[in-house]
């Protein structure tokens, strides 16, 4: 770990040096001798590594991280000095200060030289095996995972666990089960079989409705009723979570008796977290099921002794074998190597996978190890060190848990230097916690985790960031949701650690002393336990969960943390009322923060930042001059006049959730900001129209990620300049002089010979006439340029009819087709088109068309038609105030992958289409202010079908308001 640590630290200083080479070039020189003295020591540190269970080392490797990130401070102080100031005498003060400072790491840096001489470690430059050495080139990454496609699902040996117990589930009998239990130890895969069987075809059939919720060691009743809930009537999300406790648990036992429902309850450890939701679910016969998954047997028989306890059992030799197989030898002998050796290999596999007990989370992980091992002699080398583990007495004959824990273990002390920080990392995120992959990536390299010496020709330090999520994920350490492999900037779209992985990172975490966790949600004062004020005062990393006023007694006392250089502060509960108090004395001393993220730190006076029970804030924040990541999302922290003395930030998040009247930062307040690469502004701002306090962009020619521009307080003018640009969300309105302006600005960055822009997503609102109307070619130009890179538009405003929008590509294509090879638009959004034509004939022709909206009175017509091969990607569709739809015709082949389908206030649709019974994917259908006529008959008040429920057998939520 510290040689990722002096590895990051070489990266950074390089990196500098050439950002910034003028307001560094009277100390060049100086920089990079310290570069190469750190390079030199780094070459020390696997052999210290390796002995790293002596006391002499373990305290030698703390000193050199140390000195590695003194070493990086020193720098930074002499570039933000620089930055901030233009005087000759200032200047020439803060060059010899720097000399100075860097003269004393020097010594310190000698005399670590000869601690390893005296400890007799040696450089691998001296070794006998240099010439072979990993460590003596640490150029880039060696990559194997190529995000070409999704890996495929691995599943072996239990599919007859899951026939079984999807019969129980649907099974109406008297005696039948209320309850399933999956009872087994870590890593059995009990909640992947639970998806298998929530995902089942015959299980969305039968339930009308489906919901899953994670419970964990750490659970909030409010928090899991709510999620329940969702899952079951997800169109009153607002109002769920406005509701207390008593009407959650009264809805939920409404809802059970109207439709028949399974919950899941995955992952429950005690019977205290059963008892605190119970009241939710009835005690007496009920059509709705329940499903839990738990290590703890006696947990699911207090839950219920009559329901049915299943226990998978381990894979057999057979299926282990295939399941390592498959993960390790994809190809199954594909490379000219492994064929050869392939039969030497199997033998090998098939001993080694003995040790992993028939865990298949074991035995993947044993397969991430060796997936990345591609030769004979490569795998010989990960059994060998099986032989002597098995040797030491570390195998056959220990609990199965603890040989799954020594394959976890072997799985980290394998990763790249590079990927063993950028695991540990996930442990500072809560249990179950789904992490939103582009935030993790900002924030990896916000803490100079990401090496740029790891980028390929062309490549941005977000994709280096997805090629590190990408060699986790290959290795079966991370689990991951993938976004559109066509249209999204990012491939994966948000990752999780299984419970056990997140044991592993905590641990491995806790003992590398690279972070420490708090949790305030249990009221304890953590000030009174001396032991842990010690370990936070002195960690770099520090993470802060709190639950509202319970945390007060924290943030009432002043803290000294002087070494902290990251700071993740997340309120859990997300109610208006929640508040820290004393944020600005809180922070008075986190002078070195280069990661600040206040996640949903909220209190009640919303207007300004300003000081509440403390120092000021505002003041406070606009010292923390190291920060290189600050995020405000879901605070209500709206104000920042002192945001141009941050000169090191990459990535500023202020994604609030209120409305604001004022622009967040001054009109120029970005301009010192030259090393901004994401930022994202507020979503609504409103302004006095005056042209001149408009945000200006100017000087952020580096910027990647611009989110929420909205031309209202925005300069337009400014878009063109940011030639960086990879992503891009904007929302235009006005008249349509406004708009053709915005579109002439939107032109230049889009079509300029070095433009970057990779994902757009344009809102665009017309008040007034004529709209759209007397100017298709924009339109067409906006569907079917692929430098726009468009992917998400919305349009609001008075459209010619589609059929005139594509009336060239018609002719040139004999009238048959319109020509959809240039349109990538994924989704898309219409109000108020007013069109006299069926707009699904041409919009159900787009190819990558994902989510479709049509909103109030987007089509003034009666009747609208879905053809054959229609729609072939179309997973989400909405129909709202659709208010002369009548008659609606879906015929076979139409949209074949559409899932949710959401109608809505459609007052003169008289049913539903008979073509709904080939909808064989559609498991989700919600309809709200819709005549009562019309729900009954799809399902009555009472829960019985009604007489077109059969248009659509396959739903698993049919829901009405």
């Amino acid at each position: 770990m510290v040689e990722a640590i002096v590895s990051m630290v070489v990266g950074r200083l390089t990196d500098l040096l050439i950002e910034q080479p003028q307001l560094l070039h009277q100390v060049t020189d100086e920089i990079q001798q310290l570069v190469t003295e750190l390079t030199r020591m780094k070459t020390f540190l696997p052999e210290a590594d390796s002995r790293i269970y002596e006391e002499k080392v373990r305290v030698l490797l703390a000193e050199v991280r140390d000195l590695a990130y003194d070493s990086e401070h020193v720098v930074e102080t002499y570039l933000v000095k620089a930055l901030s100031t233009t005087g000759k005498i200032t200047q020439w003060m803060n060059t010899r200060t720097f000399s100075r400072k860097l003269k004393d790491i020097q010594r310190k840096m000698s005399l670590l030289f000869n601690r390893f001489r005296d400890c007799n470690i040696k450089s691998t430059l001296e070794s006998p095996e240099s010439s072979n050495s990993s460590h003596r080139q640490p150029g880039m990454l060696k990559r194997f995972h190529t995000f070409t496609t999704v890996e495929p699902e691995i599943f072996v040996g239990f599919q007859a666990d899951v026939d079984q117990l999807v019969g129980y589930l649907v099974d109406e009998s008297d005696d039948s089960y209320p309850l399933i239990s999956i009872c087994g130890m870590g890593g059995l895969g009990k909640t992947t079989l639970a998806e298998k069987i929530y995902n089942h075809s015959t299980i969305k059939t039968h339930f009308a409705g489906l919901a899953w919720v994670s419970i964990s060691q750490k659970w909030q009743t409010r928090q899991i009723l709510q999620r329940i809930l969702i899952g079951l009537v997800h169109e009153m999300k607002e109002e769920i979570f406005t509701w207390d406790e008593d009407k959650l648990v009264e809805n939920l036992l409404q809802i059970q008796q109207k439709k028949k429902c399974l919950i899941v309850l995955d992952d429950i450890w005690t019977n205290d977290a059963w008892d605190s939701i119970k009241a939710a679910f009835t005690a007496g016969k009920s059509l709705s099921k329940l499903m839990l998954t738990t290590r703890n047997i006696d947990v699911a028989e207090y839950i219920n002794p009559k329901g049915f306890i299943h226990q998978p059992e381990c894979l057999s030799p057979d299926q282990s074998w295939e399941l390592l197989q498959l993960k390790a030898l994809p190809t199954r002998g594909g490379y000219l190597d492994i064929a050869r050796d392939y039969k030497k290999m199997e033998k090998m596999g098939r001993e080694m996978v003995r040790n992993c007990g028939g865990l298949p989370l074991a035995i993947m992980i044993l397969g991430g190890i060796l997936v990345t091992k591609p030769t004979f002699d490569e795998w010989k080398k990960v059994y060998d060190d099986s032989i002597s583990s098995l040797k030491e007495g570390k195998g056959f004959g220990k609990n199965q848990q603890e040989q799954l824990f020594d394959n976890l273990i072997r799985s980290y002390n394998v990763l790249p230097p590079q990927l063993k920080p950028c695991f540990l990392y996930l442990s500072k995120f809560m249990e179950d916690e789904w992490i939103d992959a582009e935030t993790l990536y900002q924030l990896w390299i916000a803490e100079g985790m990401v090496l740029s010496s790891d980028k390929r020709e062309g490549e941005t330090m977000m994709q280096v960031a997805e090629s590190y999520m990408g060699e986790l994920v290959h290795r079966s350490m991370v689990q991951v949701r993938f976004n559109d492999l066509e249209s999204s900037l990012t491939k994966f779209k948000s990752c999780s650690l299984h419970d056990l992985m997140r044991d592993l990172s905590l641990s491995k975490a806790k003992a590398e002393e690279f972070s420490v966790a708090i949790d305030l949600r249990d009221g304890n004062d953590i000030h009174q336990n001396r032991s842990v004020v010690s370990l936070i005062a002195y960690t770099r990393q520090l993470v802060v969960y709190y639950d509202g006023n319970k945390a007060n007694s924290y943030f009432i006392k002043k803290p000294k943390y002087q070494q902290n250089r990251s700071l993740l502060l997340t309120n859990v509960i997300t109610e208006y009322e929640s508040h820290p108090l004393r944020l600005g004395s809180y922070f008075a001393n986190f002078k070195l923060l280069r990661v600040l993220s206040l996640k949903n730190v909220r209190h009640r006076r919303r207007s300004v930042l300003g000081t509440f029970l403390g120092t000021n804030i505002e003041r406070v924040l606009g010292s923390l001059v190291y920060l290189r990541y600050l995020s405000l999302r879901g605070s209500n922290l709206i104000t920042f006049p002192w945001i141009d003395k941050l000169v090191l930030l990459q990535t500023l998040n202020l994604d609030v959730p209120d409305d604001i009247f004022e622009s967040p930062v001054s009109s120029n307040g970005l301009g010192k900001l030259g090393f901004l690469r994401h930022l994202c502004l507020p979503p609504w701002v409103f302004l006095k129209s005056v042209k001149n306090t408009k945000l200006r962009f100017n000087g952020l020619s580096k910027l990647e990620t611009l989110e929420n521009f909205n031309t209202s307080w925005c300069e337009i003018k400014d878009l063109p300049k940011l030639s960086g640009l990879r992503k891009l969300k904007l929302t235009a309105g006005g008249d349509y002089d406004d708009v053709k302006e915005m579109f002439k600005y939107l032109s230049d960055l889009a079509l300029s010979a070095n433009s970057s822009i990779r994902f757009m997503s344009l809102v665009i609102r017309i008040s007034g006439d004529p709209g759209w109307r007397n100017d298709p070619d924009m339109i067409r130009q906006l569907f079917c340029n692929q430098k726009f890179s468009l992917q998400e538009l919305e349009m609001d405003g008075k459209l010619p009819e589609l059929s005139e929008i594509f009336e060239e590509q018609r002719q040139q294509l004999n009238h048959n087709h319109i020509d959809v090879s240039l349109i990538r638009i994924t989704k898309l959004r219409l109000w108020r088109s007013c069109l006299e034509e069926d707009p699904m004939r041409v919009l159900e022709k787009i190819p990558t068309l994902r989510e479709l909206s049509l909103f109030l009175n987007v089509y003034k017509g009666k009747e609208m038609v879905c053809s054959a091969m229609g729609f072939p990607r179309l997973t989400n569709l909405t129909l709202w105030c659709v208010d002369n739809f009548e008659s609606w015709r879906v015929e076979k082949g139409s949209m074949p992958v559409l899932q949710k389908l959401y109608i809505r206030n459609c007052s003169k649709l008289v049913e539903l289409p008979e073509g709904f019974k080939f909808l064989n994917s559609l498991q989700q259908l919600i309809l709200t202010q819709m005549p009562l006529k019309f729900c009954d008959r799809v399902r009555r008040e009472n829960g019985e079908q009604g007489p077109d429920f059969y248009k659509g057998l396959c739903w698993k939520d049919c829901s009405s308001r």
